[in-house]
């Protein structure tokens, strides 16, 4: 399945790379969206990774990436330590997940 249209492309070499860079933050925007779906569907790393031709390390590694940052400017000026903090962090996805189980019956 071809998704751009050559021929819809700007004629101009640099217009086209301009607009196939926004295509690509568009796509990226998609995929992600797509990876949570999937992912609140139940399917697994492994199949995510299988879907997008990369293993399921990488996906997790690249998916959560964001997630993980932000987990972590946010437990460096606490004063948990880390068995503390994962605790609190396995404690808030558990009541993610519930919350988006209850959302979706």
């Amino acid at each position: 399945m071809k998704v751009i249209a050559v021929e819809s492309l700007p004629a101009d070499p640099l217009e086209a790379l301009r607009e196939l860079s926004r295509a690509d933050v568009e796509l990226e925007e998609l995929r992600r969206e797509r990876v949570e779906a999937a992912r609140r569907q139940g399917a697994t790393w492994d199949q995510i990774g299988e879907s997008l031709g990369m293993s399921r390390q990488s996906a997790w590694e690249y998916y959560t990436r964001e997630t993980r940052r932000l987990l972590e400017e946010s437990a460096a000026g606490s004063d948990l330590d880390d068995d503390e903090a994962m605790r609190v962090a396995t404690e808030e996805v558990s009541r993610v997940r519930r919350r988006r189980r209850t959302s979706s019956s």
